[in-house]
């Protein structure tokens, strides 16, 4: 590309680390001071409270990443509450600081600090005062992890719970208010707590009560639980962390309803997930935890305070972990935990019964570091360093995901689940290049073009609010994921239902611009339309429209009558069509231009900015080696800077930057 625009990184994909960054306080940990980048480190500064804003941390104003492990000692595992060993915690926070990681993770074991009903061991109490002031002395934020009962899949229950509640008894939800007060007021004074988690998966603990919970009754025990950590703590910012299932499943504990917390932890194992990721390698694997961190900045920010993979060599664990943690910064991540810092010499529990679960640290039981910590580091330096300040632009494309049927999911309905449509989107949007964030119902006309996949439940709110987005001048793609409850009106899309069939081949495919796009549907009726008034752009075998373009007020409204994005989700089928050319087409016909593309789908090119510069954070997520044209839009005069070859190994990133 031009002069104006430096990479930072090899033609094979991945820069070399430009050496660990000091953590906790220096300009090199903190953001850059000045606009060309960091300023050089000076050694360990003593921490202070972070602060959030549009959804980043900061530190004394100043851009701040936390990039660093979860913990619990080798030796000692779960146990490090009662096999204390001060000078274990010292050496591994020093080799931490030294290795350019800024944040330690750790769990508060609600039985180890309450062994009693209302009484707390005053001997644990200390020595988490110990830990906060250890971390500190390395230049570490402390992210503790408060009421921990559920850990690698076991329960660490306190005796006296007696399988209460812990969110319909009123005595338990004393207890926890009380207890998490206790801690918050224990740390108030140590200047290096970067938030509170209320409780590690606490869903867990009792997986059908928390799932019976409305959203209202979340809220309440969210604001309960934060509202005591900031009374004892006012500088306190609190965070609640869960798995994936906080945007795939089915319960409350989701961003949307978490406006009592500052922000929110999401983890994602590629293993564990409902979309057929079919290897640790695959495209989808290291595009999932990206995908979380973007649905949930819909609604606030995200720390990802697990991350990781299970089930892999150590290559392949290498692989995924750099380009998952680069995609996941790019997606607007406030932050990464890498699950977990090293790999446990203990047998006891819950490695007794999870023996494998010994073996998942980025540093080995003697101490090696494994390829995956080159990753990481590599990661670090450059979230924490020339990367600090970057952010996502305000997209060109918004995903608007109309609100579920809060009734019977079954109740007269066709089609499978609909969360994978989410999922999908994301990735030929990933793959069109196109920047995009999920949408907020109340700010749709932000976005220039407003996709909505496979819908299978439209309310009347929600079509009168696209219905106002489109004659406002909006342009929206709707694909349809069940015609009989998500029908988004004649008048909008100026098509009609004439009948079904149930033919599958009457309606199994259907060409556009040049491209065979297949139509995978689940069994069961097919909706046949009938244009009145819309343009057809493409049809069915039978003849029955399949793409249609309609003018509404000022704007165009496109209706494809199937389930695109939710009948990608089976292993191996993304790669079947090219089926992000029909986002890129539509992306085109509605003016949209993305900054930076790549000849090659597979191949991420998200690009941040700062104030004039730009980054473009460019991905390999396939597990092959690269090829490929990185190609900038044309700037003010018109004419696009030159293109560039690059190659980009397995996984392999690389930053390309200019300025706008």
């Amino acid at each position: 590309m031009d002069g104006s625009l430096a990479s930072t990184a090899r033609p094979g994909g991945s820069a070399q680390a430009p050496g660990p960054a000091r953590p906790g306080g220096s300009d090199h940990a903190a953001g850059p001071a000045r606009p060309g980048g960091p300023a050089q480190a000076a050694g360990p500064a003593r921490p202070t409270r972070l602060t959030l804003e549009d959804g980043a941390l900061r530190r004394e104003g100043r851009p701040y990443f936390a990039a660093g492990f979860n913990y619990h000692p080798s030796q000692a595992g779960c146990a490090y509450w009662h096999k204390w060993d001060p000078g274990v915690l010292d050496a591994d926070f020093r080799r931490m600081a030294e290795l350019g990681f800024n944040t330690v993770r750790f769990f508060v074991f609600w039985a180890d600090f309450e062994p009693a009903e209302g009484v707390y061991d005053a001997e644990k109490t200390g020595r988490l005062r110990e830990l906060a002031r250890i971390a500190e002395r390395h230049g570490l934020y402390c992210l503790p992890s408060l009421l921990t009962i559920w850990m690698n899949g076991q329960r660490f229950e306190p005796d006296w719970r007696r399988g209460r509640d812990l969110w319909h008894d009123e005595s338990m939800a004393e207890r926890q208010r009380a207890f998490v007060e206790h801690i918050a007021g224990v740390l108030r004074d140590a200047p290096n707590i970067l938030a509170y988690d209320l409780g590690d998966e606490v869903i867990h603990v009792d997986s059908a009560a928390s799932a019976a919970l409305s959203p209202e009754e979340v809220r309440r025990w969210w604001a309960l639980l934060a509202g005591a950590i900031r009374g004892a703590d006012p500088a306190a910012l609190v965070l609640q962390a869960n798995e994936a299932s906080a945007v795939t499943g089915g319960h409350a504990f989701r961003p949307e309803h978490a406006g009592p917390l500052d922000l929110v932890g999401l983890h994602g194992f590629p293993v564990w997930s409902p979309f057929h990721i079919e290897a640790v390698d695959s495209v989808k694997a290291s595009s999932f935890v990206p995908y979380l961190v973007r649905r949930g900045r819909a609604d606030t920010a995200v720390l990802v305070d697990e991350l990781g993979s299970y089930g892999c060599d150590e290559a392949t664990a290498a692989r995924y972990l750099r380009a998952t943690a680069h995609s996941a910064f790019a997606a607007g991540a406030a932050g990464t935990a890498v699950w977990c810092w090293q790999d446990f010499t203990t047998e006891d529990k819950p490695y007794a019964l999870r023996p494998n679960e010994r073996f998942v640290g980025l540093v080995d039981a003697d101490g090696r570091l494994k390829p995956a910590m080159d990753a990481y580091r590599e990661f670090a330096a450059r979230a924490t360093g020339e990367l600090a300040g970057f952010a996502p632009a305000p997209p060109a494309v918004g995903v608007f995901l109309p609100e579920a049927d809060p009734g019977d999911a079954a109740y007269l309905a066709t089609g499978g689940p609909g969360e994978a449509a989410a999922f999908y989107a994301h990735l030929l949007l990933q793959r069109a290049h196109l920047p995009y964030a999920f949408a907020r119902p109340d700010d749709l006309d932000r976005h220039a073009l407003v996709v909505c996949p496979s819908v299978r439940h439209l309310s009347l709110p929600d079509q009168q609010r696209l219905r106002a987005y489109v004659a406002r001048g909006g342009t929206l793609l709707y694909t349809t994921g069940d015609l009989l409850h998500a029908f988004g009106g004649e008048d909008l899309f100026g098509i009609r239902i004439r009948d079904y069939t149930l033919d599958p081949a009457a309606a199994d495919s259907f060409t556009w611009q040049g491209v065979r796009y297949p139509v995978h549907r689940p069994p069961g009726q097919i909706p046949l339309l009938e244009a009145a008034g819309a343009d057809v752009l493409a049809a069915f075998p039978c003849g029955a429209p399949a793409l249609t373009r309609h003018r509404h007020g000022r704007g165009t409204a496109y209706h494809l009558s199937a389930p695109l994005e939710e009948g990608i989700n089976a292993p191996y089928r993304l790669e079947e069509a090219p089926w992000h050319l029909l986002y890129a087409g539509l992306a085109r016909a509605a003016g949209i231009e993305p900054e930076i593309t790549a000849d090659e789908p597979a191949v991420e090119t998200t690009v941040l900015h700062r104030g004039a510069e730009r980054c473009a954070v460019v991905v390999n997520h396939a597990p092959a080696t690269v090829h490929t044209t990185l190609r900038r839009a044309g700037g003010a005069g018109g004419a696009a800077p030159p293109a560039t070859e690059v190659v980009l190994e397995p996984k392999g990133v690389r930053l390309v930057r200019w300025n706008a």
